[in-house]
């Protein structure tokens, strides 16, 4: 399955306030087996399930998801 089948399945909230998003697996419960920080989110895993992903800066996350497509734009965008 993959990630964005994943997050169709999950409870999701928004903070009002910071714009933060969580992703939460609905039935999953328990200590995650690996955690991945990043610059903006951190997801957490048990088995190769998604159990959460808090995504607590969306704009350096979208910064990050357009890197790969701004090396393909035949001009340069500025940050």
């Amino acid at each position: 399955m993959t990630l964005p089948d994943q997050l169709r399945n999950m409870r999701q909230s928004v903070d009002p306030d910071t714009g933060a998003i969580l992703f939460r697996h609905p039935t999953l419960q328990g200590i995650p087996d690996l955690v991945v920080e990043a610059d903006g989110y951190t997801m957490e895993f048990i088995g190769p399930t998604l159990l959460c992903l808090d995504i607590i800066d969306p704009g350096a996350l979208g910064r990050l998801l357009a890197e790969p497509i701004k090396q393909q734009l035949p001009v340069g965008l500025g940050d």
